[in-house]
């Protein structure tokens, strides 16, 4: 259908948006198919939000920040807040957020897929055009105090 000029919306268990491609090249796909009938790659994961009642600043060094993956410029108007627990959440989390990684198939990227690119070369390439992978948008959410450092940890690989 997708090469027909119809929108597909698939689902597809991978670690990142870049192994898509690989996974669908192992599972059969010819490239050229992949290449040109993928506009958009979303890998997800849903990260606990801290509850809003009892969530307070975490006192975590500067050098330590920045270890983990976080700027300087994420880090000037940071807000990084770690689960307390109270009678409304009771472990210091209360719902979920979404941590997003999303991957338009560029001009470039679809060149790498029709070579058959490995999802590693892909993923650099969508770094060097500017996308968040998992874990920097799970420290994204963590600077706006949604959820903590310990559970952007446990969703993301570094």
């Amino acid at each position: 259908a997708a090469q027909t000029g119809h929108l597909v919306l698939s689902t597809l268990h991978t670690n990142s948006a870049a192994e898509t491609i690989t996974r669908m090249l192992n599972m059969g796909v010819p490239a050229f198919n992949l290449a040109t009938s993928v506009n958009l790659i979303i890998a997800q994961r849903l990260a606990r939000r801290l509850c809003k009642e009892c969530s307070e600043p975490a006192d975590i060094p500067h050098e330590a920040l920045l270890k983990m993956g976080f700027t300087e410029e994420l880090l000037a108007t940071a807000t990084i807040k770690q689960a307390v627990g109270c009678s409304q959440c009771k472990d210091g989390y209360k719902g979920r957020v979404g941590i997003y990684e999303v991957v338009p198939v560029t001009q470039a990227i679809a060149r790498m897929i029709m070579e058959e690119g490995n999802s590693m070369d892909i993923h650099n390439q969508a770094k060097a055009e500017g996308f968040n992978d998992l874990r920097t948008s799970a420290l994204l959410k963590v600077a706006q105090g949604l959820t903590s450092l310990e559970e952007a940890s446990r969703i993301t690989v570094d």
